[in-house]
């Protein structure tokens, strides 16, 4: 019994219907967002708003489920930066969701077409055509735009303060996409009104010529203002880069100048470690601390201890982390690597005797150091002396015991005296890096990409933007990546512009030809359908004079077949009254 209800004709038709309508708004739409605009790549015209609206017109609120179809797959063509499964859901709700806004605006649209623009004689009549622009065009395209953005600001998918923009671009791309397509679906394909059967070609070329020279010129300056800002954005990532990986680099060599202090002195006390420290800090605000790690042998851990605290530090002694996070006296191992001396001291306590080889990453941070030879930096971490979210990381440089060869891994192995380690934390080191420059308009963030994926994160100016700004389709185009080497580490500064970036740098041209191009259009329409309307008017007025001279012929030629015939009548009855 289904099946055969499946396989009626009208089902079929039906069913081709909704089928047919949503390729039409898929392909339409396809072509549309060639005129789209960045940050959201709103259409600046979006033409399967009216492929939609003039289905409905011509077959009915049934074929709602095309549209409904076509605007979602649309939506599933754009691409979604996340991989993670719930977003990749939420993303899908919220394209059907933007569906079921088009669905109701092609069928609100439709309701007012109908109610006030004259249905089924819809365009027959300047009035009519006044009314259709109106309803049709201008009041039905604020449904969409206005349900859609709306769900996107309370989802957090777009901020309140980009809400207008948003807004009017996507009222003016569906009121566009009304008022050019709807009138031109049709005169092609209503049956209802025989003023456009003749004149199909003359009403459609010169509004899809319009169309078409607009939509060039439209497209032109998108694509000459896109480059143009691709490339002022390429410039400012690079020197932003440059700044930071140069402000970095600066700092880390306050290491080196730590490690000539060191090799030009047989025993560096710790009143000289905090005047040194203090000269070379003052011109440094991005680092949280510089400290001396030596090198301790457990046989000295009781002498070490006691001669720190005889410097007046009666509580030192060598600590580490337990498994409650809670610093203790740390566990007996071979040697141990605590900080001795820690400037600022005000502010990094807690650090002071930690032993760094109590965590395997800073031991093995450390050791590469001493085997290297240089400078080397630790993962991101979350600094001891740290109260809030923020990460850091801690670099070292190996001091070697003077007079011993350095030359093999052994050699310095056995010659390694401790190190200098420098801490930083992360934001405290960009936000000197950039100064008071304004990057309000950029999000950023700084990884380290030899990290383990869920620790990779040093620095992020903005979780939320940054993740709104990954998501959209100009994060493949508009975005910097910088890799640099840190101490062994493999970092990576990204950079996208937030869609504050775009309103500041929007296309200049694209206003006056979209006014230029829309009141040609909304005239060429208008002349069109009047003209059409005015020559079937004048065809009909000639036929209908026509079929007048000929009834008056056919009158008077009865006329005269009357008075023959009367007069032959009235000679039968004279000539029968004479017999």
């Amino acid at each position: 019994m289904i099946l055969k209800k499946f396989t009626q004709p009208q089902f079929l038709q039906h069913f081709f219907q909704i089928v047919g309508l949503a390729a039409a708004y898929f392909i339409a739409g396809k072509i549309g967002n060639l005129l789209a605009i960045p940050p959201d790549y709103a259409t600046v015209i979006f033409p399967s708003a009216g492929i939609a609206l003039a289905g409905v017109l011509l077959y009915g609120k049934r074929v709602g489920w095309g549209v409904l179809l076509g605007t979602f797959l649309l939506n599933l063509t754009i691409p979604i930066a996340s991989t993670h499964l719930s977003e990749i859901l939420n993303s899908q709700l919220v394209n059907l969701a933007i569906a079921c806004g088009a669905t109701l605006q092609a069928l609100f649209g439709a309701y007012l077409v109908r109610r006030f623009a004259g249905m089924p004689y819809i365009l027959s009549n300047k009035k009519n055509i006044l009314l259709f622009l109106f309803y049709g065009g201008f009041v039905s395209a604020l449904v969409n735009s206005t349900f859609s953005i709306s769900l996107l600001v309370e989802m957090g998918r777009l901020s309140k303060e980009a809400y207008f923009e948003n807004w009017l671009s996507w009222s003016i791309g569906d009121a566009l996409g009304i008022i050019i397509f709807t009138p031109l679906v049709l005169v092609w394909f209503s049956e209802e009104n025989p003023i456009w059967q003749s004149r199909k070609l003359e009403i459609t070329l010169p509004i899809l010529i319009l169309f078409f020279l607009t939509a060039c010129a439209i497209f032109y300056d998108i694509k000459a203002s896109e480059a143009q800002l691709k490339t002022e954005f390429t410039q400012r990532a690079n020197q932003l880069s440059f700044v930071l990986e140069s402000s970095i680099n600066n700092n880390l060599n306050i290491l080196r100048s730590f490690r000539s202090f060191y090799s030009a002195s047989s025993l560096v006390e710790r009143r000289e470690f905090q005047i040194f420290s203090e000269e070379h800090l003052k011109n440094f605000k991005g680092v949280q601390a510089v400290q001396w790690v030596p090198i301790i042998l457990d046989v000295n851990r009781d002498a070490y201890e006691k001669s720190v605290r005889q410097e007046g530090f009666p509580n030192f002694q060598i600590t580490e982390r337990d498994a409650n996070n809670k610093m203790v006296r740390a566990g007996i191992r071979a040697e141990y690597a605590p900080v001795a001396f820690n400037e600022p001291y005000k502010g990094n306590e807690i650090v002071s005797g930690f032993d760094n080889f109590s965590n395997a990453l800073q031991q093995e941070t450390i050791d590469r150091a001493r085997d290297i030879n240089d400078i080397s930096a630790s993962k991101p971490i979350k600094l001891l002396q740290e109260t809030g979210t923020q990460k850091g990381f801690v670099a070292y440089i190996p001091i070697y015991h003077a007079n011993q060869p350095v030359d093999t891994l052994q050699e310095r192995r056995n010659a390694i005296k401790g190190y200098i380690a420098i801490v930083f934390r992360a934001g405290d080191m960009i936000k000197t890096a950039f100064g008071n420059q304004n990057l309000t308009d950029l999000s950023y963030r700084l990884i380290d990409i030899s990290a383990p994926i869920d620790a990779q994160i040093l620095f992020i100016n903005n979780d939320q933007e940054f993740k709104t700004a990954t998501s959209k389709q100009y994060a493949k185009t508009f975005v910097s990546l910088t890799t640099f080497n840190i101490g062994g580490q493999s970092w990576q500064f990204e950079i996208l512009p937030t869609a504050n970036y775009f309103i500041q740098h929007t296309a200049k041209n694209i206003s006056l030809i979209l006014m230029v191009g829309f009141i040609l259009i909304i005239m060429t329409i208008i002349n069109t359908l009047m003209s059409a309307i005015r020559d079937s008017e004048e065809k009909r007025t000639t036929e209908l004079m026509i079929l007048n001279d000929k009834l008056e012929i056919q009158i008077a030629e009865k006329e005269k077949w009357a008075n023959e015939l009367s007069l032959s009548h009235a000679k039968k009855q004279n000539v029968e009254s004479s017999n």
